[in-house]
């Protein structure tokens, strides 16, 4: 009996190697998957916040405007520390919407209403209800959509916003 058992312990042995050699390995690239799991999410997360900066960036430019829709579209750089993300900004096309600003919303003491009692615009607004509202000011709020997207090609991050901006104009400046 002695005879059949001398291979027996070596065999045993083998295959407890080759089993635990297999653990090793997937342990390794279990491990390995999940740093390129996170290391896509950063990445997805830079290219966000860049993205986000670019369109920072393009509402100082809406601020100190005088026409909105003649700012043209624009490459925006983006530093992140570890990489430079060139950002994508399209031209300011969509006015999403416009409402006059009434005479009766206006306060006289804050500087930047003072502008919008300068003179009366004649186009009067309907309520729901179909009666005319009092005489709106020389002011409009409009509402513009700011669209920027980049494509990282290292790591192939991909993001694209749409932010709103919402603006007090002059009553001469018409939504397109």
């Amino acid at each position: 009996m002695k005879n059949k058992q001398q291979g027996s312990t070596l065999l045993t042995s083998m295959i407890m190697l080759v089993v635990l050699t297999l653990l090793v390995v997937f342990s390794i690239r279990s491990g390995n998957t999940n740093l390129m799991i996170s290391g896509n999410a950063q990445s997805q997360g830079e290219a966000s916040m860049a993205t986000q900066m670019a369109i920072e960036q393009v509402i100082e430019q809406v601020i100190d405007a005088d026409d909105i829709s003649l700012i043209s579209a624009q490459s925006v750089q983006v530093p992140t520390g570890a990489a430079t993300y060139t950002v994508a900004v399209k031209a300011m096309t969509t006015c999403v919407v416009e409402v006059p600003v009434l005479n009766s919303s206006l306060d006289s003491e804050n500087d930047n209403d003072r502008a919008c009692f300068a003179g009366q615009d004649d186009d009067k607004a309907i309520k729901a209800d179909g009666t005319l509202t009092t005489k709106p000011s020389e002011c409009k709020t409009q509402q513009w959509e700011i669209e920027a997207g980049v494509t990282d090609g290292l790591t192939g991050a991909k993001v694209e916003h749409v932010q709103g901006v919402t603006i007090r104009v002059p009553s001469t400046v018409t939504c397109l």
